[in-house]
């Protein structure tokens, strides 16, 4: 009896999600839209060709629009992050962890009440073990950086590779910091191989810039009078232990007098940095090439309100002790032209600069897949590729005067995989001829995450 009632029960659940489906595919929205709650843009039903059945494309992308043509999809993803929230472990007077519903959670560290700002003791050298750079793909023949005692080319002395971990710190007005990252050896190495091997798949004169920004929930720190500072040996190491071309820039140095002074670099109820931190960062990338970039007051921006984002998405009392966030969005004064391009070398129109979203979608039209090339108008003979998460775009539209051509691409497994990609990044950029390669990545998915472990590396 108890198993012709499992039976039944299997029988009646299998029957109405395939009645669901059907429904879906009889009646439900067939074109790509976009998600304010995920901040990208919803799978439309996939175009049948005989070269996607045979792929398995095609199966793979009904998939996918079943799944986001779920009913009420938008609640269940406001209603999950809610959970997620609720389940993490809040700090007062401390930045807390915040979940980038795409990708990864913040991971924060402890207090150290008794430990000053600017220690002075170095852990004894050990010998590291070998890294491996990543799933499925062999880790390139990179010699293992070597100290010297000689200065780069800024002055500043090579750091020795003795050093076991870094951190990032978040100073106190006592003098006292709280570690907020650390980055152990392995991956601090691993990143330098990384780096290394994409400057080496560019032209001679070309360069790979890399960054990793912090989340708002410690940006705001800054503001709040909980902290006076904050520093990290990440950038250091990194800089000076790279291959001429590579040029590793910090944005904790770019971003810190701009929130003590009290500037609106971050969205208050989303995940997100604001155009204005993003041209910030552009501009300190530029700078190392010799282009004095344009600022952020430079450009015409509509000014779009009322937008609550993903830190009040599903928190409905949020709504009445949070003011809604205002999206800056850039008037392009150039003819930019974006198209999309899936794994068959179909080109698609996309969006550049969506003047009237009131949402983090206004930017590019949101995370889209699996490769995108703006067209600018700009003569300049150079491109660049921007590789990276959603921080990449409120980001691109501040280079756009600078290259003729500005790629994009999200290495992440909802955006990126290679058999919709057709190319991997190494064939991408030579088919292109890219001379320039920016990693513009939030802390959640940097040197720690699988975007920089894995992802790079596979995918190169």
């Amino acid at each position: 009896m108890k198993h012709r009632f499992t039976f039944w029960l299997t029988y009646a659940c299998i029957a109405l999600f395939g009645s669901l489906g059907l429904l879906l595919l009889l009646f439900g929205k067939k074109d790509a839209r976009p998600s304010d709650e995920e901040n990208r843009m919803l799978a439309g039903f996939p175009a049948l060709t005989g070269e996607s059945l045979k792929s398995g494309e095609f199966m793979e992308g009904i998939e996918s629009y079943l799944s986001d043509a779920m009913p009420g999809r938008g609640r269940i993803v406001a209603k999950t992050a809610s959970w997620m929230n609720a389940l993490s472990l809040d700090k007062a007077n401390d930045a807390q962890a915040d979940a980038d519903v795409f990708e990864a959670v913040e991971q924060f560290g402890e207090d150290e009440p008794d430990a000053p700002a600017n220690p002075t003791e170095t852990p004894e050298p050990t010998d590291p073990e070998p890294t491996e750079p990543g799933q499925n793909e062999p880790a390139p023949d990179v010699p293992e950086p070597t100290a010297s005692a000689d200065p780069d080319a800024a002055g500043t002395p090579r750091i020795p590779r003795e050093i076991e971990t870094c951190t990032f710190r978040q100073i106190r007005k006592d003098g006292t910091y709280r570690t907020t990252y650390t980055f152990e050896r392995e991956r601090v190495d691993n990143a330098i191989r990384v780096l290394n091997a994409y400057r080496r798949k560019l032209p001679e004169n070309g360069h790979v810039f890399f960054t990793q920004v912090p989340f708002p929930d410690i940006a705001f720190t800054l503001q709040n009078g909980d902290y006076v500072g904050w520093e990290s040996d990440l950038e250091a190491i990194l800089a000076a232990n790279v291959d001429d071309g590579v040029e590793v820039v910090s944005a904790l140095d770019v971003l810190e007098p701009g929130l003590l002074a009290g500037e609106d670099l971050y969205f208050r109820t989303d995940h997100h940095w604001k155009p204005r931190a993003a041209c910030k960062v552009a501009q300190a990338m530029l700078k190392r090439i010799g282009i004095d970039a344009l600022g952020y007051d430079d450009y015409t921006y509509n000014q779009n309100g009322g937008w609550y984002g993903s830190r009040v998405s599903g928190h409905p009392e949020l709504k009445e002790t949070t003011e809604p966030d205002t999206v800056e969005v850039l008037i392009p004064t150039l003819p930019v032209k974006g198209v999309t391009i899936d794994w068959n070398g179909t080109e698609k129109p996309c969006p550049f600069m969506v003047t009237d979203r009131h949402s983090y979608l206004a930017y590019l039209g949101g995370t889209l897949g699996p490769w995108r090339r703006y067209e600018t108008g700009v003569d300049c003979g150079r491109k660049a590729l921007v590789i990276g998460d959603s921080y990449i775009c409120c980001f691109v539209p501040y280079l756009a005067p600078y290259y003729e051509e500005v790629h994009t691409t999200d290495l992440r497994k909802d955006y990126y995989d290679a058999k919709r990609a057709a190319w991997t990044v190494s064939e991408y950029l030579e088919r292109n001829e890219i001379d320039d390669v920016y990693i513009v990545l939030s802390t959640a998915s940097g040197v720690n995450a699988a975007y920089v472990t894995e992802y790079l590396w596979k995918y190169l």
